[in-house]
Parts: C-alpha cells; sequence; structure tokens
C-alpha cells in the first residue's frame, strides 16, 4: 500500500513531470517521423524544403508537434487534475494580456522588416488541392503551432516553478530555465533564428508571469510563428 502510494506520488512529482517531458520533447518528433517513415517503408525528412515538394507530408510534422510537444502536458494537467487558471487559462486580465502580447507581435513584426526573416517565400510551392482535408490540417497545424506550444512553455515555466518554490516571482527561475533550455533545444533545427524564437518566448513568459494569462502569448504567438504561415502556404490557404 505504501510503495503504490510512493508510486503515485512520484509521478505527480513536478521534477519527474518537467524531466519526461523535456525528454520527450527533444525525441518524439523523430519517434514519430520513424514511425511514419516505417509504414510507409520511406526515409522522411520533414524540412521545408520536403514538405514543399511533397505537401502531402505536412501532417507529418503537424502530428509530431501534437504528439512531441503537447501530449505530456496536456495528460499531466488532466490526470493531476490541475485548474487550468494555473496555466493563464482565463478571462481575467485578457485585455491587458492581448495587448502586451500584441505590442510584442508588433515589435517582432518591424524590428525583422526588410530582412531575410521577416517574409515567407511561397513562390513555386504546389501545394495541395483545395479540400476539406486541407482546412483539417490547418486547423490542426495552427493550434499545435500556436496555441498547443505555448501552453507547453507555460506548463513548463509554471512546475518548473514549482520545484523552485518561485511561482510569485516574475522574473523566476522557471521563465530562465525554460526558455534557455527550449532555445537551445531549437538550434538544431532554427539555426539563427533561436535567438528570434527565444526572445519572443521571454517576452510572452513575462507576460504570462505578469497578467497571469496566457491567452495573449497564443494569439501573439501564433501570429508571429513563421512556420504556420509556411504550412498554410502549402496548403494552400
Amino acid at each position: 500500500m505504501v510503495e503504490n502510494e510512493e508510486r503515485h506520488s512520484f509521478f505527480f512529482d513536478p521534477r519527474f513531470q518537467v524531466v519526461i517531458t523535456w525528454v520527450w520533447s527533444a525525441i518524439g518528433a523523430f519517434v514519430i517521423t520513424a514511425f511514419v517513415s516505417s509504414l510507409i517503408s520511406a526515409n522522411i525528412v520533414a524540412n521545408r524544403t520536403v514538405l514543399s515538394e511533397h505537401p502531402d507530408l505536412v501532417i507529418i510534422p503537424i502530428l509530431g508537434e501534437i504528439v512531441a510537444v503537447g501530449l505530456l502536458p496536456v495528460l499531466f494537467t488532466i490526470l493531476s487534475r490541475d485548474d487550468t487558471v494555473l496555466y493563464g487559462l482565463r478571462a481575467r486580465q485578457l485585455g491587458k494580456s492581448l495587448l502586451l502580447s500584441l505590442l510584442v507581435a508588433a515589435v517582432y513584426c518591424v524590428a525583422l522588416f526588410g530582412t531575410e526573416m521577416s517574409h515567407i517565400s511561397l513562390g513555386g510551392l504546389p501545394g495541395l488541392p483545395p479540400s476539406p482535408v486541407n482546412l483539417l490540417y490547418a486547423i490542426l497545424a495552427v493550434f499545435a503551432y500556436g496555441p498547443l506550444e505555448v501552453f507547453f512553455v507555460v506548463w513548463l515555466i509554471h512546475n518548473t516553478d514549482r520545484i523552485f518554490k518561485t511561482e510569485a516571482q516574475i522574473v523566476s527561475r522557471g521563465l530562465i530555465i525554460t526558455v534557455v533550455v527550449y532555445g537551445i533545444l531549437h538550434t538544431f533545427s532554427a539555426g539563427i533564428a533561436t535567438l528570434a524564437i527565444a526572445l519572443r518566448f521571454l517576452a510572452f513568459g513575462l507576460i504570462y508571469k505578469y497578467t497571469k494569462n496566457s491567452v495573449g502569448p497564443m494569439v501573439g504567438w501564433t501570429i508571429t510563428n513563421d512556420f504556420i504561415w509556411f504550412l498554410l502556404g502549402v496548403l494552400n490557404l
């Protein structure tokens, strides 16, 4: 009986949840890609070049993002019976959260105006023929790479703060550690754009910590995430 209670307690320990979430986010997308590759008997590298040439593969990175990034935080939240208010999903301070996040998005767009990161080259993309499936893929893409990705970061910020008892701080250990680690993980896929990603998540994380509302950051990140716009271009939307 005591052993079962210890196992139960260990599962809900934020240290266990945070570590396993980071590990899975680092390898989950590769696992999904390898699994799909085995099903279709082909080696797949779901980067922008491949997706541009084979738009029918767009579902692979979308599923990879949902499973590798969103799955565990959502699962832990449900199983732990956490109040979603902890992660900023509430109406209170919504206006301030939206205003500050849209300001960050505007500054980001102005700062990158005229650079090669300020637009997405969609010229020549074959795209998928218009269909209801495209719309479904588009909804999943926006959800996965927008609100779900922000929820992942916010969840990690809050639960890392739980570990260090720094929930009440705005510039907290949870915020700094999460942004730094997430930035490092993005260096493998985003290269020089990693800095822009880390700075945006730092800004949106501060907004979440300040307002206790994550809806604004979800909107701001969705607007400024160029991969969403790339996928919509591939989907002919």
